[in-house]
């Protein structure tokens, strides 16, 4: 969804619509843009998402996975019927929680997302 080195912003919304049109499940990888840039799963209309606390400051060790309604994932361990059966074993709690309140103290930085934007692309074009 977006590279934290240079700044690019792929245009998920666009790539998701083309996949949906050809009937094709679309995952996207927004641990660099969750914290940082606005990402509303429903205005992109992925079918998947994925993220990582580590890189908004929860704890270590601590992701998400969005499935969108009405998709069935095969389990890769299995065993219990933890995390809606898709994954057995004990979930971490305390790395939950702490996920949803770096998630939550995340949207204060988005303020300045539209600051850094401005400079990233002065600074891109600058390259050029």
């Amino acid at each position: 969804m977006a590279n934290n080195e240079v700044g690019t912003i792929l245009p998920i919304k666009e790539l998701s619509s083309i996949c949906r049109e050809k009937g094709v499940l679309f995952h996207t990888d927004a641990v660099q843009a969750v914290g940082k840039i606005k990402v509303d799963i429903q205005e992109l209309g992925v079918d998947m998402l994925s993220i990582s606390g580590h890189k908004f400051h929860a704890p270590k060790g601590i992701g998400a996975l969005y499935v969108r309604k009405g998709i069935n994932l095969e389990p890769l361990i299995h065993g219990g019927k933890q995390e809606s059966g898709i994954r057995a074993g004990t979930e971490n709690v305390p790395a939950i929680v702490g996920l949803g309140k770096a998630a939550e103290l995340a949207t204060y930085t988005l303020r300045d997302s539209d600051r850094i934007r401005v400079l990233r692309d002065k600074l891109e074009e600058g390259i050029r």
